[in-house]
């Protein structure tokens, strides 16, 4: 089996490849830092299981990485390892397509008993979210991936050139992105900018 970790700190990823490797037949780990990262490994590399964290700060995070990691690794599982076990984020992840929901404060056999159960084909979250009655849906808005990821880092204060440099793109197409996102939030105003993003929860992993 070939694995990806996606976390931002590398104690995590070392501690979560030394537990898969005494519990499972491992033939390769790959690890990334960000969302971006994995997308590239996954793209390279045949991957059966993904382990990626959500709040990756310094990079492209979990939630929007996850479609495309869905689609480079169509027949894998692919399981969220996160600190946060609200239910709208659990409810989101499967709907991006993740498998499972794992979170990382639950003891080593739990997490290697729910892997198990997940590689079986079952679908496995920190605690019963189907069928759950959830408020309006947090991540529903009208931006394409890079758009987001361009709001989310104009408003951590990153400039145009630092955007450009974090998401490998040229600065007129980060210009392109902040238009468009103006455009669909109907002012260019970043206070509203950050009252959007805070009525649709999207910093709270920041």
């Amino acid at each position: 089996m070939n694995v990806l970790i996606v976390d931002d700190h590398e104690i995590v990823r070392d501690g979560m490849a030394l537990l898969l490797k005494d519990a499972f037949p491992i033939e390769s780990i790959l690890f990334a830092a960000d969302g971006r990262e994995a997308i590239q490994k996954a793209t390279n590399f045949d991957v059966d299981l993904v382990l990626m964290d959500l709040s990756m700060p310094n990079g492209l995070d979990g939630f929007l990485a996850l479609p495309e990691m869905r689609k480079l690794v169509p027949k894998g599982k692919i399981i969220v390892f996160s600190m946060y076990d609200e239910i709208a984020y659990q409810k989101k992840a499967f709907d991006l397509g993740a498998d499972g929901f794992l979170v990382k404060n639950q003891k080593s056999d739990a997490i290697i008993k729910s892997i198990e159960q997940i590689l079986h084909g079952k679908k496995v979250a920190n605690e019963q979210v189907w069928g759950k009655k959830v408020e309006a849906d947090a991540w529903e808005t009208p931006f394409s991936p890079r758009e987001q990821e361009t709001f989310i880092l104009t408003l951590k204060g990153y400039t145009q050139k630092d955007i450009a440099a974090t998401m490998n793109i040229s600065i007129r197409t980060v210009e392109n992105h902040r238009r468009s996102i103006s455009k669909k939030l109907g002012t260019t105003n970043k206070r509203d900018w950050l009252e959007y993003a805070q009525k649709h929860q999207m910093l709270e992993m920041y």
